[in-house]
């Protein structure tokens, strides 16, 4: 295995759907193609869809805390409806954008690097423990500015119980109800999980997250949980 963990922080985030750019709403979490466009400004690759043999998986470290913002933009930038010549534009063509904010994000981002190239491998461990990047990383959209903080894996075992808690989100197929978990705030993604090479998402699929709560959720394992330091990881 070559597992890799790392924070991952900021002053906002926002994850939107992928089917459109208008979309106001934020996932909890950022989905796997939004860490593959991560790991690509740290190392400098921009054909980061080369990135998506990874396997991931993410732990809530903040409360998630949302707030809206608004802010004025122009539907058709260069239509002619600017009237640039005359020195007006068109108040029909303004428009505001509305987006929902994750305020203080703060994750733990666990990495499976093993089904990549060798020399992806080296590069991304590299880069993340020097904390040094290619592009500017950030949050989901360009004035979300992330930071992040490499974490040394200490211990790594495969779980083999067939059901077992864990830290981290899970798929909703393997998610285990439990009147045990008392106290936990529970939300669903419909997250893509892969990306071609012209920016077509695919492989959506239903996650369950810990939003909120001190206990753990329960999963099934398809031997793909792992102790990884002190948590348990469900990779996908």
């Amino acid at each position: 295995m070559s597992i890799i963990a790392f924070k991952l922080t900021g002053d906002y985030a926002h994850f939107s759907h992928p089917a459109t750019i208008y979309s106001s709403l934020t996932y909890p979490v950022p989905p796997k193609t939004a860490i593959m466009g991560f790991l690509g400004a740290v190392i400098g690759e921009e054909e980061y869809y080369r990135l998506s043999n990874i396997r991931y998986s993410i732990k809530i470290d903040n409360p998630i805390i949302k707030k809206s913002f608004v802010f004025n933009g122009i539907k058709f930038a260069l239509s002619s409806n600017m009237h640039i010549k005359e020195g007006y534009q068109d108040s029909s063509e303004k428009k505001q954008f509305y987006r929902e904010l994750i305020c203080s994000p703060a994750y733990t981002v666990f990495v499976d690097l093993s089904a990549l190239d060798s020399s992806y491998q080296e590069r991304i461990t590299q880069y993340l423990k020097e904390h040094k990047t290619a592009f500017t990383p950030y949050l989901g959209i360009n004035f979300c500015l992330a930071d992040f903080e490499w974490i040394e894996v200490e211990q790594i075992t495969k779980i083999e119980d067939d059901q077992c808690s864990i830290d981290t989100f899970t798929l909703k197929d393997d998610f285990v109800f439990d009147m045990k978990n008392y106290g936990v705030k529970l939300t669903t993604a419909n997250m893509a999980c892969d990306v071609e090479e012209v920016r077509i998402f695919k492989d959506f699929q239903e996650f369950i997250v810990e939003i909120g709560g001190a206990n753990r959720i329960k999963s099934k394992n398809r031997d793909n949980v792992y102790q990884v330091n002190e948590y348990r990881v469900y990779f996908v």
